[in-house]
């Protein structure tokens, strides 16, 4: 896959245990992004959280990496919440955001998630993050104001036109979250 500037990123599904792609974008990130994607100031990321969130079942619990030259740029996850109904979540590295990136991650996670039978998304964001607002709206969530948050669900739709390879993601999405995979990119 290509992005507006960075030339190729390789996508691929987290593998059990692999906290190092979670650690590099989120040591990748300024504590504003931190908190856009966390809802609250982190300046590191606890050992429990960064281990539950490398904690990978390729089933209820799923993540993607985006690569560039090797190196972990973006990670977008999942976690399933209700029967058919996942909870989404994004973050890219300060340096890579606003290249495409993320919609190529959420087109990832969102294709995966519809060949597990998926059909109902959920994101909860800060007001001020408008960039991952206008993507989660794009693949069905319909966001409200709660408590200080926007909070919403929706039909789970895919982007239009795909922005990845959906039979190669599909095909990567059911390969053993404890093994080694082959890049998709």
């Amino acid at each position: 896959m290509t992005t507006r500037t960075t030339g190729s990123v390789s996508l691929r599904p987290l593998r059990r245990g692999e906290t190092e792609p979670v650690q590099s974008v989120f040591d990748s990130m300024s504590a504003d992004a931190r908190a856009q994607r966390y809802l609250t100031g982190m300046p590191r990321l606890p050992a429990p959280m960064l281990a539950a969130l490398a904690n990978v079942d390729g089933d209820h619990h799923v993540a993607w990496v985006a690569e560039v030259d090797g190196r972990a740029v973006g990670v977008a996850r999942y976690v399933v919440v209700a029967p058919a109904v996942v909870e989404i979540a994004l973050e890219v590295a300060d340096d890579y955001q606003g290249l495409g990136i993320g919609t190529l991650l959420v087109d990832a996670l969102t294709t995966a998630a519809v060949a597990r039978g998926i059909r109902r998304v959920r994101a909860t964001l800060l007001p001020e993050n408008e960039r991952s607002r206008r993507l989660v709206t794009r693949i069905g969530v319909r966001l409200a104001l709660t408590d200080g948050l926007l909070e919403g669900e929706g039909p789970l739709r895919l982007l239009d036109p795909p922005r990845v390879d959906r039979r190669a993601v599909v095909a990567l999405a059911h390969t053993d979250p404890r093994g080694a995979h082959t890049a998709l990119g």
